[in-house]
């Protein structure tokens, strides 16, 4: 069973603030043409999309640079809607079972449920605080999300940002988790567009659910 992640890429579409929002032009008509094409404008941090260490770190890799084992692996989803606006380390050590055999960790913060209006701008969703990033790092994941604007808070720096892109992480953002909340260990896919010296891509996500996994869990 396969699972869509993705929100769609709107003219309207909600997007970090100060980003350019898409602009989409007609190239070609079917009357005029005998084909349809679409002109497309958009900055690379548009709807559910994946941030490159190259997005922060002057010496940090780019998506294209990124080996295709990046963009898939083992995932939990954790309903964080009711942990309050920050998301701790003890919290995430009380989630040891969940998180120890991931490749990626998924935060469900209940700001999708937001999508599309003015609410889902504010900056109170959960956030990682300085010691759940540094947690997150030593588990060796290849990647953090959310279904919210970012893993840190819109008016503050971008510590947790750079803390895991140290560590060579991706960080996805703007996904769509609802489908997922609370599912452990399942396989997770997040592919991005491919262009040169790519600091971040909009994304392709999607979960494939299965009963039970080939071969051993992830050992730390």
């Amino acid at each position: 069973m396969l699972i869509d992640m993705t929100h769609t890429i709107t003219p309207d579409i909600p997007v970090y603030p100060g980003d350019a929002v898409p602009v989409f032009s007609k190239a070609a008509t079917i009357t005029k043409d005998g084909c349809r094409t679409t002109g497309l404008a958009l900055c690379s941090h548009t709807g559910t999309h994946m941030d490159a260490p190259a997005h922060l770190l002057r010496d940090g890799r780019t998506l294209d640079q990124m080996p295709m084992s990046q963009f898939s692996g083992r995932a939990t989803a954790l309903d964080v809607s009711e942990a309050g606006p920050v998301i701790t380390a003890e919290y995430l050590r009380s989630q040891h079972d969940a998180i120890y055999c991931a490749d990626y960790i998924l935060f469900s913060t209940g700001w999708e449920s937001r999508w599309g209006t003015g609410a889902y701008l504010e900056d109170t969703f959960p956030v990682l605080d300085e010691e759940a990033a540094h947690y997150l790092v030593s588990c060796g994941l290849k990647g953090v999300g959310t279904d919210a604007l970012s893993v840190d808070r819109l008016s503050g720096p971008p510590t947790a940002h750079i803390i895991l892109m140290k560590a060579d992480a991706v960080i996805l953002e703007n996904l769509c988790l609802e489908k997922v909340r609370g599912r452990k260990d399942f396989l997770f896919f997040a592919l991005p567009m491919k262009f040169q010296d790519a600091d971040a891509a909009p994304i392709r996500a999607f979960a494939e659910l299965r009963e039970k996994f080939e071969g051993e869990r992830r050992k730390r």
